[in-house]
């Protein structure tokens, strides 16, 4: 019949040939394999079984602090990547002192890349589920691309209505107050207000004050009588004429000039002043 293979990594064959060849570590156990006892041969096999199993947990201790150590640079190599690419988003819309708490909901043990990661933000729609990409930078370990996906909440100092304001009417810097909150929800919050914009829907105190709620003041309107300036090559000429729509700054109305008579296409520069809209 066939012979079992030991499944050990330190076969009985190979650790009696180990302990004979070690007199110094077992000295009973005798030179000659034909001499030895029963009792000495398993007894000097049962201590070399202990040194090599002691050596193998060491190993494999070893490999799996190694494993920690490679997933734990790796995970916070990803969650620097991902809070400095959202406070750099956050800084380009303009919020003030933003703040970036991050969370890996399924942290799990990663390979290690001797080389070093390379680790991009890849999707970023939702602060709920961020999701990022690490790629060992060598090429010839063939070590797979790393998926994670993260969790954010977003605060920064934003502008919150202390004063309501009705649909339609200008907004201005002393109906709000600087405030730190949770823009995790509400990624349209404002720090600063730009002039020339009115409550698109009635504001009402306590409420965070968002783009989507604002829209360009109405400045001039229907039936206004307004200047219209024309300037080009230094010469500048206005006339008289009035407002036939009504319009926020830039906008472009149609405005009849009382002079001739005739409806031009113009654009608003401010309260009661048009410019031919060709000029531009």
């Amino acid at each position: 019949p066939a012979r079992r293979r030991s499944a050990s990594s330190c076969p009985p064959a190979a650790l009696l040939k180990s302990m004979l060849m070690r007199d110094s570590l077992f000295p009973f156990v005798s030179v000659s394999v034909a001499g030895l006892r029963p009792l000495t041969i398993a007894v000097a096999i049962s201590a070399a079984s202990l040194l090599c199993g002691w050596s193998a947990a060491m190993a494999a201790g070893t490999a799996s602090v190694a494993s920690q150590d490679a997933t734990a640079l790796l995970d916070a190599q990803v969650l620097d990547t991902a809070r400095a690419a959202l406070l750099d988003q956050a800084q380009q819309a303009g919020l003030i002192s933003p703040e970036v708490q991050l969370t890996q909901p399924a942290a799990r043990a990663r390979p290690a890349c001797p080389a070093g990661w390379d680790v991009a933000l890849q999707d970023s729609r939702s602060l709920m589920r961020l999701r990022l990409v690490a790629r060992c930078t060598d090429d010839t370990a063939r070590v797979p691309p790393q998926d994670f996906l993260l969790r954010a909440t977003l605060s920064a100092e934003v502008l919150v209505v202390t004063q309501g304001v009705a649909s339609g009417q200008p907004v201005t810097e002393d109906q709000f107050q600087l405030q730190r909150r949770d823009i995790s929800q509400t990624p349209d919050a404002l720090s600063t207000l730009e002039p020339g914009f009115a409550a698109r829907t009635t504001l009402r105190p306590g409420q965070l004050l968002q783009k989507r709620l604002l829209a360009a003041a109405i400045v001039v309107k229907r039936g206004d009588a307004v200047r219209i300036q024309a300037s080009r090559g230094g010469v500048s000429v206005e006339g008289a004429g009035e407002a036939l729509d009504s319009g926020a700054r830039q906008g472009l109305i149609r405005v009849r000039n009382n002079a001739s008579g005739r409806v031009i296409q113009a654009r608003v520069l401010d309260a009661g002043l048009v410019e031919p809209a060709e000029l531009r």
